[in-house]
């Protein structure tokens, strides 16, 4: 083969090899960092504190330490006060006050009362320094009290607000800062090259940076209502983490080129995440991360603005330092790495700004110049075109995922209540609804056991079962149906039997692994497989868009897909240890998830191109992910996202692995239709769209003599070509 023959294969070999490569390596990171850090929260070290004297707050404190795996870092406080004190600068995540314990001064004058002159221990905590942290600290010290045949009465110094019951706005705002800062320098390196040249980074940079502060923080508050308050504080840190963030992916681009996306979504975001203490509590989460808490970006702006929204802004400097730091290292950096390069250019031309050795110019980011093909539009339009994409993406990811997660609420939550009769099952359910208002969707039942049936089908999410005489209620529900579910079921329901003087009994129908202690690893694995699916055909329709026609897209989605389907099982199962069995039926779930999303990708892709992206990660993700039932519970968020449970792709199959994970594959065969439709459609619109684009092209042909002329053969073209 011929040096000019080979060069054009290589160079095919090496576009292809970047389609595939590319979205493998994201996937295999976002699945691998993130189920490999959140899929087993377990505390170790929790600062926590027993609020007492004598003897009894002293057994309390050794057993806390004592115990199995060093959940707790247990310290003894002698007053309410400074528990309060703590939990408000969040140097601990919790206190258990024992009973006859002052307020403001210890009892250290009686050193050997065991401080048991009541039976009600207060417990404290801090919801705003993060509500899953708070409910870790209620499993651990709630045994405690109980050992001392304590009940447990709960206290909050900082509780969230009712419009972010769960925390998610201050999530969302440093999700959507990390992701403006990224993506912006990212679409810039591509499409505005020169853009990357510091005398014009820095004031564009600035400029977007106050744009997007506002734009995140008016979809977060005014808008949504999630944060409020603290609008010049919030807009500050927001603007410092864009800014930060932007520079120190200018810098990656410096050292990486185009592939520069992949070590800055992985720091900024597959780290990020799981290192912010804002999903998780950083306490359960491997020791990797909470090193890296204290160092990423992510983590900053997160605490930064939870100190700045929840706590009076006390803690927040040392944050916001951290910030500055980045955004001071990243333009040194990236000034040494521009004048390295000015150096080492000027050393190799000819004087005329072109290199030697290949005749191309370069700007001062070390990127080679487009050729001039025709006036390039005026800068600030380039700016709004540039802009646009980033803008969209921030705007869509914020303002659909926190307006569906950020209030999970139980709206019309079908739960149960089982008596010996209808009678009295109707009474009770027809008290509880005056009680508890639309809140829950309340059951009549006479059988415990129809209960459990529906349990199981997931028709509802639990059922209290009244005692006889003697005996303890029963609160019956299922971990594997959702732990945020069941969680309300049992926390609602718990209540109820205390009011009344009724003693509780918790039965989990389908408990979740110690493994996949949250029951989110659906969720993880659904992502997975999304994301295969439509980052390989955007990379395709830039790079490879002559794989989109039919009869070379479809045997290439398949054996990605099944490629692709291995390769998450095999991350998420043998190595992480995530999910155990139901091999085959998660490969074939996989597959045909991430073949369903392409198919779809491709279709958008043939009108868009690479800004096919947009629909498609708004429907899988940013509508898919809340109303998936995998993080937040279906019947805690908006209607509109409810309706869209039966719809989209993502919640089938999360429920469809959910389904075959912990409930014997039962119910599995609405969500395998749903992908099929899904599929079957965008099949059917790849294949007329295929038709209708080589019509339109024969047809121009037809009416083309020059095209006509250039498609005959040159006279001896055959026989040169079997010689």
């Amino acid at each position: 083969m011929s040096e000019a023959g080979a060069t054009p294969r290589a160079a095919n070999a090496a576009r292809y090899g970047f389609v595939f490569a590319f979205p493998f390596v994201m996937v295999m990171l976002l699945v691998g960092i993130y189920v490999s850090a959140m899929h087993a929260p377990q505390p170790h070290d929790l600062p926590v504190a027993v609020v007492g004297s004598g003897a009894q707050a002293e057994r309390s404190v050794a057993a806390l330490d004592a115990a199995d795996g060093s959940p707790a870092d247990a310290r003894l406080l002698r007053s309410v006060d400074e528990a309060k004190r703590q939990l408000h600068d969040r140097e601990i995540a919790g206190a258990l006050v024992l009973p006859n314990t002052s307020d403001s001064s210890d009892n250290s004058d009686n050193p050997d009362s065991d401080g048991n002159g009541g039976t009600t221990a207060q417990l404290w905590t801090a919801q705003a320094a993060g509500a899953s942290q708070t409910m870790t600290v209620s499993q651990l010290l709630t045994p405690v009290a109980a050992a001392s045949h304590l009940t447990v009465e709960a206290h909050d110094v900082a509780p969230l607000p009712q419009d972010d019951q769960s925390g998610m706005g201050v999530l969302y705002l440093s999700v959507g800062a990390m992701l403006a800062g990224y993506m912006a320098v990212t679409v810039a390196s591509s499409g505005m090259p020169r853009l990357l040249r510091l005398k014009k980074l820095v004031p564009v940079l600035a400029g977007w940076s106050a744009l997007m502060s506002v734009v995140i923080w008016t979809l977060a508050g005014p808008v949504i209502g999630a944060v409020s308050g603290h609008a010049p504080e919030v807009l500050g840190t927001a603007f410092l983490g864009i800014f930060a963030v932007g520079l120190t992916q200018a810098f990656l681009t410096r050292l990486f080129g185009p592939i520069a996306v992949i070590p800055g979504i992985t720091l900024f975001m597959f780290l990020g995440v799981p290192a912010s203490n804002l999903a998780l509590s950083i306490h359960t989460v491997p020791g990797f991360f909470g090193f890296l808490h204290h160092v990423l970006s992510l983590p900053a702006v997160g605490e930064a603005l939870r100190a700045i929204v929840y706590f009076d802004g006390d803690g927040a400097g040392v944050h916001l330092l951290t910030l500055g730091i980045w955004a001071l290292a990243a333009l040194l950096l990236t000034a040494g790495v521009d004048l390295l390069k000015r150096r080492k250019a000027e050393g190799r031309t000819d004087g005329t700004g072109t290199d030697a050795a290949t005749g191309t110019g370069e700007d001062a980011a070390g990127t080679p110049e487009a050729p001039a093909a025709r006036k390039a539009p005026h800068p600030a339009v380039q700016y709004v075109m540039l802009g646009a994409f980033p803008l969209l993406m921030v705007v869509l990811m914020v303002g659909l995922m926190l307006s569906g997660m950020h209030k999970p609420l139980p709206r019309d939550l079908p739960v149960a209540v089982v008596a010996d009769s209808a009678r009295a099952a109707e009474q009770t359910a027809q008290g509880l609804e005056k009680s508890l208002g639309s809140s829950f969707d309340i059951r009549p039942l006479t059988s415990a056991d129809e209960a459990k049936r529906q349990i199981r089908d997931r028709g509802m999410a639990g059922a209290y079962v009244l005692p006889a005489p003697g005996e303890k209620a029963q609160i019956l529900s299922a971990g594997g149906a959702g732990m945020s579910q069941q969680q309300v079921v049992q926390r609602t329901f718990g209540q109820i039997a205390a009011q009344q003087g009724v003693r509780t009994e918790n039965v989990d129908l389908a408990p979740l692994p110690v493994h996949d202690g949250m029951g989110t690893v659906t969720l993880y694995l659904a992502i997975g497989f999304t994301m295969s699916g439509f980052i390989v055909v955007t990379i395709m329709s830039a790079a490879a868009r002559e794989l989109l026609r039919v009869r070379r897209l479809l045997p290439v989605l398949a054996g990605w897909a099944v490629l692709m389907a291995t390769a998450v099982w095999l991350l998420a199962g043998p190595v992480i240890g995530a999910v155990h069995g139901h091999a085959w039926q998660i490969l074939g779930l996989g597959a045909l998830m991430v073949f369903t999303v392409s198919l779809v990708t491709a279709v958008f892709a043939r009108f868009l191109g690479p800004l096919a992206v947009i629909p498609v990660v708004t429907l899988m993700m940013f509508l898919g992910v809340p109303a998936s039932n995998g993080g937040v519970a279906l019947h805690m968020v908006p209607g509109f996202f409810q309706a869209l449970h039966g719809v989209l792709p993502l919640p089938a199959v999360v429920e469809a692995i959910r389904s075959v994970l912990y409930f014997g594959a039962d119910g599995i065969g609405g969500h395998l239709g749903t992908l099929a439709l899904w599929g079957g459609a965008a099949l059917v619109l790849n294949v007329a769209l295929d038709l209708f684009q080589h019509r339109r092209d024969r047809d121009k042909d037809l009416t083309d003599p020059a095209a006509l002329v250039a498609a005959e053969p040159a006279p001896g073209a055959n026989a040169e070509a079997l010689r």
